[in-house]
């Protein structure tokens, strides 16, 4: 039984909980809508073909995007929307704490990716390209990294919460 003590559902406790969530805001932050922030940084500091695989890329995102936000995006946000009230209500209604854990992940998460959505369709709309488009990416990505250290900064703090509510209970 020692090899199942890797899948704990005490999430907060669990060191794969907090690798889960660093890895999810470092992709978050260093892939906005698709491009990587390295590439946005060549492009400024090297233009030429840097600069076509930026615009490149974050025209295909965006179409990609758009294309299902119009075939799906309302029954896609419906989903979102239920899953994200199961778990609080499990979470925070019924004290599950990998419901908990799991909100804490997903909420900023899907907070963070609207906004890149909102992105990707204001660049499908507009045909943003450039240095407005670089712009607009580095931003989106400054917003990320803000929305992530918030997230993690809560998660710490229900982490918090629940351990001193565990360690004065009686017992």
């Amino acid at each position: 039984m020692p090899n199942f003590e890797i899948l704990d559902l005490n999430s907060f406790w669990s060191l794969w909980y907090w690798i889960l969530t660093v890895v999810a805001w470092s992709m978050n932050s260093h892939f906005t809508m698709g491009v990587p922030h390295d590439c946005v940084q060549r492009a400024e500091r090297l233009g030429g073909a840097w600069e076509e695989h930026v615009d490149a890329l974050a025209v295909v995102y965006s179409t990609r995007l758009r294309y299902f936000m119009e075939r799906g995006g309302v029954f896609m946000a419906g989903f979102v929307a239920f899953i994200l009230a199961v778990l609080v209500t499990l979470g925070f209604g019924f004290g599950s704490e990998i419901a908990q854990a799991l909100t804490m992940l997903v909420a900023p998460l899907i907070f963070a990716n609207v906004f890149t959505v909102r992105l990707a369709l204001r660049v499908s709309r507009d045909g943003l390209k450039g240095a407005p488009l670089r712009l607009a990416l580095s931003r989106r990505r400054l917003w990320n990294q803000v929305i992530g250290l918030c997230a993690i900064l809560a998660q710490t703090g229900v982490a918090t919460w629940y351990f001193l509510k565990v360690m004065n209970a009686p017992h």
